[in-house]
């Protein structure tokens, strides 16, 4: 697991700054630099450009990671997932043994193939010092960034502008997501149904 950045009382005071669109653009990048060092669940390419904040709780966070499993396999996009457990009294718990598993990636994905009735299916699990510390780091970058809720979706374009989004976006809205990010047509194997 990677070290944890500690986030001091300016960095919060830096990114939770309010103003026009000019400042929330400076405040986007700064949120980029802090975002790259959070405990995450790898997928696609090595090169991250969507990092997706969730509960393993979160029917909104489900539904968003399995519209994005077919545009990971087919564009190769990186996303990176990362856990706060924040919901549900059991959601810290799952989100430990999430970041715990020997194979974070096949954890969630267990996870994520039997979640049901709003719930993720993975037993919790207390968490060691080093992944406390690393979903503390996590919550409180979710909270400065002032994200209202999951998911919260980070990403950066090709042309290097950092973008948030609040909620499972659209089909449309995470086609043209994944176009700014990609460089690539807007298209998707997104099914219709949303």
């Amino acid at each position: 697991m990677r070290g944890t950045t500690r986030i001091t009382a300016g960095v919060l005071a830096l990114l939770m700054a309010a103003g026009g669109a000019q400042a929330r653009s400076a405040d986007n990048t700064r949120l980029w630099t802090f975002v790259r060092h959070t405990t995450t669940i790898r997928e696609g390419r090595h090169h991250a450009r969507l990092y997706m904040f969730f509960d393993p709780n979160c029917p909104y966070c489900h539904d968003l990671y399995e519209a994005l499993q077919p545009i990971i396999r087919a564009q190769g996009l990186g996303v990176r997932f990362v856990p706060v457990g924040i919901l549900a009294l059991s959601s810290y718990g799952k989100a430990a043994a999430l970041l715990e598993a020997r194979h974070p990636q096949a954890a969630m994905a267990r996870m994520e193939a039997s979640f049901h009735g709003g719930r993720g299916a993975i037993r919790p699990r207390r968490a060691t010092a080093s992944v406390a510390r690393a979903l503390l780091y996590n919550v409180r970058l979710f909270e400065a960034a002032g994200a209202r809720g999951v998911p919260f979706v980070v990403y950066k374009t090709r042309a290097g502008h950092v973008h948030t989004v609040t909620g499972d976006p659209p089909a449309a809205v995470l086609a043209g997501i994944v176009a700014r990010i990609t460089g690539r047509p807007r298209s998707t194997p997104r099914t219709a149904t949303r």
